[in-house]
């Protein structure tokens, strides 16, 4: 089978490329024809970028690279190891940006409703990354949680903590994606850009600090300066995963975290356990209940979704999303464009 899919050829380029797949699929593999493929900024971007070269970990940035984060498409073979999937269903998997993939079910192949649009369905793949934060928390409702950062992964951090009956703000340089979280149900917005974020905190909190910090970025001088937010006894929830070196004088951090016992979490996805074990929560329930969710229309996508893109002009999203970030927020290609 041709296929096309995208590749970085190199920081800064990335175009679409005709491929050869094997449609013969191993036992754990579902082929699955793309309906729908969502980007996330972050980590892509990092790919797509270059930044990618200075973690710590993975590929130590080789180019030509692949690229791909969230699939939505129907299953046309499955594995005879593959377990709850069937040929025609609409299935979520953790696949790259290609007209046709081998989804990998030890990961995950989920089947999904198919009476929800899919171009919101396939936004899963992103709240699925911020319900760690959630499951990683002690969140009581009444809790008062901040969040900072308000890309996809921000956004609906903030609407599951409110699910959790928190009270939630979030604080954001760009006044547009303020407005889109409002326009989701946030409620509590401030442009940190232009206000003090501690002292808009205290305000809030009569001075105490919030009882959640949520860094939603990946930046260390925002983990920072969501730590000097944060209420004694606090937690402090590193969503995003920080990717540049930090140049800033660590010692105040480390300061009220010792001083205030305030604890920092790491909420990574992937450190739940992928599928059921004697634990009750694990990753594939998490997207289970996050794509239940937005079928239903409880979990707000429709704001997010700023570019609906045929494959084509790969390009001009992925600049869109590294140096546009105001115009640039949920993009997601359409495959049979």
């Amino acid at each position: 089978m041709q296929i096309d899919q995208f590749s970085v050829v190199e920081p800064g380029r990335i175009e679409v490329q005709k491929a050869d797949l094997d449609e013969k699929v191993q036992p754990w593999e579902v082929l699955v024809e793309t309906e729908y493929s969502i980007v996330s900024a972050g980590t892509e971007g990092a790919g797509f970028s270059g930044l990618v070269k200075q973690m710590p970990f993975g590929d130590a940035g080789q180019y030509p690279r692949g690229t791909g984060y969230g699939n939505l498409g129907t299953a046309l073979e499955v594995g005879d190891a593959v377990e709850g999937v069937a040929a025609g269903d609409r299935v979520l998997s953790f696949s790259r940006h290609a007209s046709a993939v081998k989804a990998d079910a030890r990961r995950m192949v989920m089947p999904v409703v198919k009476k929800a649009p899919g171009q919101h369905m396939v936004f899963a793949r992103m709240a699925g990354v911020s319900i760690a934060a959630l499951r990683s928390s002690s969140v009581q409702p009444g809790d008062k949680v901040l969040v900072v950062g308000g890309g996809l992964v921000g956004n609906f951090a903030c609407q599951l903590f409110r699910f959790a009956g928190a009270e939630v703000m979030l604080a954001d340089l760009s006044d547009r994606r303020l407005q889109q979280a409002r326009s989701c149900g946030v409620e509590r917005t401030v442009n940190s850009g232009r206000e003090d974020l501690e002292a808009a905190v205290g305000d809030w909190t009569d001075g105490a600090g919030v009882r959640i910090g949520v860094e939603a970025i990946g930046i260390s001088e925002v983990v920072a300066q969501t730590v000097m937010c944060t209420a004694r006894y606090g937690e402090v929830i590193l969503l995003g995963s920080p990717r540049a070196p930090a140049t800033f004088d660590v010692t105040p951090m480390l300061l009220r975290i010792h001083l205030e016992a305030i604890k920092m979490i790491g909420a990574l996805e992937w450190r739940w356990p992928q599928h059921v074990t004697e634990r009750t929560r694990d990753l594939d329930a998490n997207y289970r209940q996050i794509a239940g969710w937005i079928a239903a229309g409880k979990l707000v996508v429709e704001p997010l979704l700023t570019h609906l893109a045929p494959p084509a002009d790969c390009q001009q999203m992925y600049d869109g999303l590294t140096s546009q970030k105001e115009e640039y927020l949920g993009v997601v290609f359409d495959w049979s464009r």
